[in-house]
This record gives structure tokens, C-alpha cells and sequence, in this order.
């Protein structure tokens, strides 16, 4: 019958100390979960309920925009600018500004700086913590980005279409057509920054398309797909990637493509206990394997088998299969079957995925054999139109060789046109050669391309220079030489 009502301004001084998290947390749980009041009062309380909580929320952020503000703008002025305050306000700035004043002594230049209605302003946006200024700070630097992509995209297809027209100049002279698709893109005429401007062009134009399909079709699982698949944006959009991050994610491929041949040729897979009539051809795939690891092992051992001259050499133990007098079948082709062992056609996939620029409009990024048809376009580009490959310039060289999973990060451009240089000679130069000298010689380039990229990832993960120290630690780690760990 004689309840006691708390003073107001008691309450307030109460509210007012309640940390900023609590004060979320109690409105959130307020909203979520109102409590149960007599039913003549539930509106009453409930509204009083949230007044109270949405009101501590505010004094608790004005709080901490004061407190933030003090840390950059002088005791005196804090003052000043305050002077239409409460005692209480007041006296709470000023012990924070004496806090502030101990741990740190500004110059004149700063404080005279600071005095400017402006920067005030400034200073107090840029050291607040207050959620809505976060979030109109996001949205508005998420328009600009977007407005900024579109325009890019706009301006990279109208390149593309000058690029084009350059081409289909060049037909027209030679007395041909340029073909649609991507077998127009080997046409004449360009430069091969420009050839490589129009690649990236369709590829991200395949990509915006697919963005436009999900976004459209299933736009309440659009967030998720670009959780998912954040490479799967236009590059205006999309963030470039360090190639450190690269070279240690192909570093690990690797290691775990080793332990996978090396499982699959002594422990028989899962699957073969599901078929009592597979044991022969379990065994012989594992032989397979078994072999193969002796190989490779052979192969990594052997005097010379660095850099350039151990594709040569690999390429050279490889001429039986890579030479044919039949036509290839498709199965050959696409590296099937019995041709590659599945587990470093994986490996492979991994170890190009590594690079986004790589992936391709899919996705899933490209697989290993696409991959491969799509460095072969560019190598006959390179060859056919007598590109200079010291014209490159350093981007689209570092580019170039990631492609081909060729050295790393802290290749020096000399060590890349070298390697790029070689990497034609053995795939296209001396192949043409070959075939044009032996009438009814059939090559398989998707072979020679795969065996090359996974010589050039082990032999990047053995590079002192790679950006995986452990597995670095690991082949240097009994040589004589110091081990190299920058």
C-alpha cells in the first residue's frame, strides 16, 4: 500500500552510469522479452520500459562522444564549448580531461589546430564510436564504391570495343573476318596489354551477368552467394589479393597433394570396399601410383633440376607421351582416366585457384584443364603475333607468370621473362617445329602444360624466396647452407 517511488534524478544518475554494452543488451532483451506486469498497466510499464531503456542507451553514447572528443581537443576548450551544461556534465568532463592531460601532452601547433569548429567536428566523427555514425559511414562509402565500379565497367567496354575495332581493322586489311566469342581475341592487330584487356573485359562481363541471374532469381540468397563467392564479383569491385597469400596457399597445395599420392599408393580408397569384384583394378591403380612416386621422387633428386632446366628435363622424360602418331583421343585430351593421377589433377586445381585472377567467371573457379586450354590461347597470341616479351611491362609479366604457376612474389622481372620465355620455347616454339618435320606427329599440349605447372609449383615451394617458412625449413633444414628465412 506505501511503495516508494526512487528520486528521478536519482534514476537518471543511475541510467547514465550503465556501460554502453549493458544498455544494448538490456534494451534488445526488453524488446525481445517484455516482462509480465499486471494487465491494467501492461501498455504503461511497457512504454515507460522502453522510454527508460532507449534513454539510457542515448546518455551512454553521448558519453562516450564526450570522453572521445576530450582525448583530442584541449582541457580549456572542452570547457568552454560545455559551459551550458549541467555542474554534474561538466564536473565528469573535467575529470576526463585531466585524466586525459596526464597520459598525454599536446603542442600548441595541434591545439591550435584543433580549435577549429570544423576539425572539432571532424575529430569527434572520426574517434566516435557511436553505432549510426558507423553505419552511415558504411553505406555512404558502399554507394561511392558502387558508383565508382559501374562508371570503371562502363568506361573498360568502351575500350573493349575500340580494341575491336582495331582488330577487325586489321582482318579487313588481310582480307578476313574477326570471329565472335573468344576466338575473336586472337585476332591481330593489338598489343598484348590490349589482348589481355579484352580477356578480363569478358570475363567480367560473364561475371556481372551471373551476379545480375543470382540477384534477380534468387534474390533472397544473394547475400549468401556473395558470402560464398566474394572472387565472383566484376574486378571494379572485387579486392586484389597479396601474392604472398598466394605463394603460401600453392605452397600447401603442394605439401597436400605429396600426401595424397603417397596415401592413395599405399592405402586403398573407401570406395573399394563397396566393390568385391574391384580388387585387380584397385591394385593396379595403386601400382600406378607407386610408381609415379618413384618417379618423382627420381625426377626432385636429379643433379640440375632447378628453375628453367628441370621443365626441360621433365618435358624430355615425358616425350614418349607427349608425342603421337595417332590422333589424340579424348580422353588423352582432357587428361583423364589413366593419363594424369586424379589426386595431382587436383592438386593443380588448388594450386591455380590460389590466384583469383585465375578462376575465371565460374564460381567454382576453373578446373585444371580449363585452365590449361585458356593458357594455351594466350601462348599461340604470344607466338603467333611475335609479341617482344621484354615489351611486357612488370604487372601483366607478374601476371603472366602466376598463370603458369611460374617463381613467386620476389621474382625479379628478369627471372620472369626468362622462365616465360622458356615456357613458350618448350610449349609452342619447338613442338611446331617438331610436328612440321614429322608429317602425321600429333602433340599433346595440355600434357606438356600440366607437367610444366606442377614442376614450376614444386619448384616454387622450394624456392628460398617462398612465403612458407616452415616447408622452406623443411627442404633446407639438413643442407649444409643456412636456411633462409626471409
Amino acid at each position: 500500500q506505501h511503495s516508494t517511488q526512487p528520486n528521478p534524478t536519482n534514476r537518471y544518475q543511475s541510467i547514465k552510469n550503465i556501460p554502453l554494452h549493458l544498455s544494448q543488451h538490456l534494451f534488445i532483451k526488453t524488446m525481445m522479452h517484455p516482462p509480465t506486469i499486471h494487465r491494467r498497466n501492461n501498455g504503461h510499464n511497457r512504454l515507460t520500459i522502453f522510454f527508460i531503456t532507449a534513454l539510457s542507451l542515448s546518455i551512454s553514447v553521448h558519453n562516450g562522444l564526450l570522453a572521445s572528443a576530450s582525448a583530442v581537443v584541449a582541457p580549456p576548450i572542452m570547457a568552454a564549448r560545455l559551459g551550458s551544461k549541467t555542474r554534474e556534465s561538466t564536473a565528469i568532463v573535467s575529470n576526463t580531461a585531466r585524466t586525459t592531460t596526464k597520459t598525454m601532452t599536446a603542442p600548441s601547433s595541434a591545439t591550435a589546430v584543433a580549435e577549429a569548429p570544423g576539425d572539432f567536428a571532424d575529430a569527434i566523427e572520426k574517434s566516435s564510436s557511436n553505432p549510426i555514425t558507423q553505419l552511415g559511414k558504411y553505406v555512404k562509402d558502399t554507394v561511392v564504391n558502387f558508383k565508382n565500379g559501374l562508371v570503371q565497367m562502363n568506361t573498360d567496354h568502351r575500350s573493349c570495343n575500340d580494341i575491336r575495332d582495331k582488330q577487325r581493322t586489321f582482318a579487313k586489311a588481310n582480307e578476313t573476318t574477326r570471329p565472335r566469342g573468344v576466338k575473336g581475341l586472337q585476332t591481330g592487330g593489338i598489343s598484348y596489354e590490349e589482348y589481355d584487356f579484352l580477356r578480363k573485359g569478358l570475363v567480367d562481363r560473364n561475371k556481372l551477368f551471373a551476379v545480375t541471374v543470382v540477384s534477380l532469381c534468387l534474390p533472397n540468397y544473394f547475400v549468401y552467394y556473395m558470402w560464398s563467392f566474394p572472387d565472383m564479383m566484376p574486378s571494379p569491385f572485387s579486392k586484389g589479393k597479396d601474392m604472398k597469400e598466394v605463394s603460401r596457399e600453392r605452397c600447401h597445395a603442394v605439401i597436400s597433394t605429396l600426401l595424397d599420392i603417397e596415401k592413395g599408393a599405399r592405402v586403398a580408397p573407401w570406395s573399394a570396399k563397396l566393390n568385391p569384384f574391384g580388387r585387380k583394378a584397385t591394385e593396379k591403380a595403386m601400382e600406378r601410383l607407386t610408381s609415379f612416386v618413384s618417379l618423382g621422387c627420381a625426377n626432385m633428386e636429379e643433379y640440375g633440376a632447378v628453375g628453367s632446366n628441370g621443365g626441360k628435363m621433365i618435358l624430355k622424360k615425358l616425350k614418349p607421351q607427349l608425342y603421337s602418331s595417332t590422333p589424340l583421343t579424348k580422353q588423352q585430351s582432357l587428361l583423364a582416366g589413366k593419363v594424369v593421377p586424379k589426386q595431382i589433377m587436383k592438386g593443380l586445381t588448388k594450386a591455380i585457384s590460389a590466384d583469383p585472377i585465375n578462376k575465371g567467371s565460374s564460381p567454382f573457379g576453373h578446373g585444371a584443364v580449363k585452365h590449361i586450354e585458356s593458357v594455351t590461347l594466350a601462348d599461340e597470341f604470344l607466338v603467333d603475333q611475335g609479341i617482344d616479351i621484354d615489351s611486357i611491362n612488370s604487372a601483366l609479366l607478374a601476371e603472366a607468370c602466376s598463370e603458369r604457376l611460374i617463381g613467386g612474389p620476389s621474382w625479379s622481372d628478369e627471372e620472369r621473362k626468362e622462365a616465360l620465355s622458356s615456357w613458350l620455347q618448350e610449349t609452342e616454339i619447338v613442338p611446331r617445329e617438331t610436328i612440321k618435320d614429322n608429317e602425321g606427329l600429333h602433340f599433346n599440349g595440355n600434357l606438356a602444360r600440366a607437367a610444366l605447372m606442377s614442376y614450376n609449383a614444386v619448384d616454387g615451394t622450394r624456392d628460398a624466396r617462398a612465403d612458407s617458412s616452415l616447408l622452406r625449413v623443411m627442404y633446407q633444414g639438413q643442407s649444409k647452407g643456412p636456411v633462409i628465412l626471409k
